[in-house]
């Protein structure tokens, strides 16, 4: 069985679309300039988030970061990005070092899969 990562699936969140383009549009009133403006913001604070995730030497400070990235993830439209903040959310802190820094690394990936369909729908805006 094939799974088309870009078609929406309400039942598993992994399997849906990389960017929610109308959820975006729906939360920024379909104000394009701001919708553009919250991407923007969005991916300048990744860099800090995911060093904060990197980098936690206690449960709280994992917690934290991957709570934010969580919401900020469902309010630009990143289904994908947010399902697996809430599964680093819920990991076991500290649990296993190399564990959390491969679910770091998958987190990663994906977003850089909405990092490119961002660029794709907002040209300029996913520049690093």
């Amino acid at each position: 069985m094939t799974v088309t990562r870009d078609r929406a699936d309400s039942t598993d969140p992994l399997k849906s679309e990389v960017f929610d383009h109308a959820h975006l549009q729906h939360y920024t009133m379909h104000d394009q300039r701001l919708a553009a403006e919250v991407l923007g913001l969005f991916l300048a604070q990744l860099p800090s988030t995911l060093h904060l995730l990197e980098q936690a030497e206690t449960a709280p400070d994992w917690k934290s970061a991957a709570h934010a990235l969580k919401g900020s993830a469902a309010s630009v439209g990143a289904p994908r990005v947010r399902a697996l903040a809430s599964g680093l959310e819920a990991l076991a802190f500290p649990g296993e070092l190399a564990v959390r820094l491969l679910r770091v690394q998958a987190l990663k990936a994906e977003l850089a899969e909405f990092r490119n369909a961002v660029r794709r729908a907002y040209p300029g805006v996913a520049e690093p």
